[in-house]
C-alpha cells in the first residue's frame, strides 16, 4: 500500500498547487476541487478511517470540505460532501493567526477529494491521512 499520509493538490491553470489563493481579479466565490485520491475503500479497508486538516490563513473567508464517491470511475455528480467535514470562516471570525480545522470521518469510500469555495484570503493546504 503507498503512502497514507498526502497533501491534496489542486489544478489551476496548467499547474498543481497545494495552497489555494483568492485570485486579485474579482469579486465572486471561486469554487476549487483538488485532484482526486484514493480513500480505505479503495484498499478493500474494512475501517474506513481518514482525517482531514484544514489550514487556512487569518483572513481566509469561504468554506472548505471534503467530498467522496462509492465509484470507481466517478463523474462530477458521483461525488458529495462528507458530513462533519465542513469549516466555515466568515468575515467575522477573521484571525490573528492561521487556523487548522481537522476532522475524522468514517466511510468505504473509492476516492475523496477537497472541495474549496473562497471569497478571500487563502487556504495554505489540505492534509489527508487514511
Amino acid at each position: 500500500m503507498p503512502a497514507l499520509s498526502k497533501s491534496l493538490t489542486f489544478t489551476i491553470g496548467t499547474s498543481t498547487h497545494v495552497q489555494v489563493d483568492y485570485p486579485n481579479t474579482g469579486t465572486n466565490t471561486y469554487v476549487f476541487t483538488s485532484i482526486r485520491e484514493k480513500g480505505d475503500g479503495y484498499y478493500g479497508s474494512s475501517d474506513g478511517f481518514h482525517t482531514v486538516a484544514f489550514k487556512a490563513t487569518p483572513t481566509f473567508v469561504g468554506t472548505a470540505t471534503m467530498q467522496a464517491t462509492l465509484a470507481t470511475n466517478p463523474q462530477e455528480t458521483d461525488w458529495f460532501n462528507v458530513g462533519s467535514t465542513t469549516s466555515t470562516y466568515t468575515a467575522l471570525n477573521i484571525r490573528s493567526t492561521s487556523t487548522i480545522d481537522i476532522y475524522n470521518f468514517t466511510g468505504n469510500f473509492v476516492w475523496v477529494r477537497a472541495k474549496i469555495s473562497i471569497d478571500q484570503g487563502a487556504v495554505q493546504s489540505v492534509n489527508y491521512n487514511h
